[in-house]
């Protein structure tokens, strides 16, 4: 072979391999120095001025175990710039006791140094109870084990055995991932389905300043001029606690305490506490509970309302109905 042609073959190596390594790179890179991982590792932007990564899979990871686990489909991180972009992202965060909350999004940021994340569009939240909580934006704080959302709400929980749930909406959702309470701060509206499998549809409402729910059971709490209607009948008090079935979901008992007024068409009530059992149509009056019904007042250490108030039980009496009022509704 000629010197000639010996020149022409190595310089159309010398052309091949430039062309492999700088006009057509495929996506290398090194991945960030702690535990995460991500199917297709970081390449430079079309730019040059920083990194991509598309299929991401990233784990954060400390000494107690897995903290949050990330999959997006791609993420961008500018030159000179710690904070990822993320889109259609994923993430799994893993909360005390071996609860999970999962955030779905359009997009989001990672930012390591400040151990802090969002995400942004058409948010959802799935705690591994069954919640589900619909927001714009949820913020991540791992310093405080905690997710933020500070606009408009939209709950949904837990299905019952018939398929029924409550549905609520408010404001400033607030997640503590280290005592698995999930707060709703403001604004908050609710309504539950109580009637029974193969009666009329019966729903209580419910208005508060405050509802907190666990992410472990479904018991939900209702605190700040709480407001509850059912049928023709409305109880109001400080403070409500809703209690569920623990094998079917369904709402077994609502009590309401602090100082309770309750409002029917034919009666008015006051005490101290109310509980209210859909299940049995029965209401409980404690703590100096006093009852007006149809021009007859009750007055007894405790006053039971059965069959939705057609049978009255008084514990210790102090005021008995009028039998002849009572003949004259008979």
């Amino acid at each position: 072979m000629s010197r000639r042609n010996s020149f022409i073959l190595g310089l159309l190596f010398v052309i091949l391999v430039v062309e492999i390594l700088i006009v057509a790179p495929k996506e290398v890179g090194v991945l960030p120095a702690n535990e995460n991982r991500a199917t297709t590792a970081p390449a430079q932007d079309k730019a040059g001025t920083g990194q991509v990564m598309r299929d991401v899979h990233l784990v954060e990871a400390k000494e107690s175990g897995k903290e949050w686990e990330l999959w997006a489909d791609r993420a961008v991180r500018p030159q000179d710039n710690e904070q990822w972009t993320i889109e259609k992202v994923k993430v799994k965060f893993f909360a005390a006791n071996g609860v999970t909350y999962t955030v779905t999004g359009l997009k989001g940021k990672v930012q390591p140094d400040q151990n802090a994340m969002r995400i942004e569009g058409d948010v959802e939240t799935h705690s591994s109870n069954g919640y589900v909580f619909k927001t714009q934006v949820a913020d991540y704080s791992s310093k405080d084990k905690k997710l933020m959302s500070p606009g408009a709400v939209e709950m949904i929980g837990p299905r019952d055995n018939s398929g029924r749930n409550i549905h609520l909406t408010g404001a400033d959702l607030v997640a503590d991932l280290a005592s698995n309470e999930i707060n709703i701060n403001r604004n908050v509206n609710a309504k539950k389905p109580i009637s029974k499998p193969g009666e009329p549809e019966r729903i209580a409402t419910i208005q508060s300043q405050r509802a907190v729910f666990s992410g472990r059971s479904s018991q939900a709490h209702f605190f700040g001029n709480v407001v509850i209607d059912v049928d023709t009948m409305q109880v109001s008090g400080p403070q409500a606690k809703f209690d569920f079935d623990s094998k079917t979901d369904a709402l077994s008992a609502v009590q309401v305490a602090g100082g309770v007024k309750v409002t029917d068409t034919d009666k008015f009530a006051t005490s101290g506490t109310v509980s209210m059992s859909f299940r049995d149509n029965k209401l409980v009056f404690k703590g100096s509970p006093r009852v007006v019904q149809n021009g007859d007042e009750l007055v007894g250490d405790e006053i039971t309302f059965l069959d939705g108030g057609k049978r009255v039980e008084v514990s210790n009496a102090k005021a008995q109905i009028d039998p002849k009022s009572m003949e004259k509704r008979q």
